[in-house]
């Protein structure tokens, strides 16, 4: 069974997907929205998608170029004709004449690439409990922040942050946490940036502030596990949020973070 966990293994499944679309009487757009999750008209979700296709495949590239152990010509061999599947001219053209790109010895090599990383880079599994709970807690967020009489600005900024979120959450299948990792790093900038309106929160919306620290913990402790890497935040997500502005509304610093 093929290691799902690492990019070479998430990039053997979304391919052997769409490969196994019959070809016949499909376009490009056809083929590939169901793989994204997205209607075949909306073409910008397709488009978007491909593009981190594309990002996928050059991270594993990266990674085998990496080992050195490796015979790099010989695990990267098939990534020309795995480009120029993903790489249509156009949604609209026949997906048949890209299909053929994606034969047996091309997605035996990328399942070569996915065993080959298994001892040099790993992610834990994904558990849909996880992610479910993430959803739930990004949307609960969302709403409070959105029927809040918070500034327009402080509303703004954290909307665009747990937008960057979920969209992590929905390219997750492409991306792993790597993604969710990248949307907390995201985050914890917000939260720096914006640290002297947050403070006000903690009368005004002492929820939103809530939330959000909950969310921050959640998406730590979660990108953490996954990614086998130390926690972003070194301590209680409440007690970061007041060492940004320090004790006496004073800027700390954000290597306190």
């Amino acid at each position: 069974m093929i290691d799902e966990s690492n990019p070479a293994g998430r990039l053997h499944r979304i391919l052997s997907e769409v490969a196994a679309k019959n070809g016949d009487g499909i376009c490009v757009r056809d083929a590939w929205a169901p793989v994204f999750g997205c209607a075949a008209k909306d073409e910008a979700a397709v488009l978007r998608g491909l593009v981190e296709v594309y990002g996928l495949c050059e991270e594993v590239k990266n990674l085998i170029r990496l080992n050195s152990d490796l015979n790099h010509d010989l695990y990267l061999a098939s990534f020309p004709k795995i480009e120029k599947a993903i790489l249509p001219v156009n949604l609209g053209q026949q997906w048949k004449a890209l299909r053929g790109h994606l034969d047996g010895e091309v997605l035996a090599r990328l399942q070569f690439c996915a065993e080959a990383l298994q001892g040099f880079y790993s992610e834990e599994s994904i558990s849909e409990e996880d992610l479910s709970q993430i959803q739930e807690m990004v949307s609960a967020l969302y709403d409070a922040v959105t029927d809040s009489s918070i500034s327009a600005e402080l509303k703004l900024a954290l909307l665009e942050e747990l937008d960057r979120i979920k969209k992590a959450i929905l390219l997750i299948k492409i991306k792993g946490a790597k993604g969710v990792k990248e949307a907390l790093q995201s985050l914890v900038g917000s939260v720096v940036a914006n640290h002297q309106s947050l403070k006000q929160l903690q009368n005004d919306e002492p929820d939103i502030l809530k939330r959000l620290g909950g969310l921050l913990d959640k998406l730590d402790a979660f990108t953490a596990r996954a990614l086998k890497l130390k926690r972003m935040l070194t301590g209680p997500v409440s007690y970061i949020l007041e060492k940004i502005t320090g004790p006496d509304g004073e800027e700390g610093s954000a290597e306190d973070v």
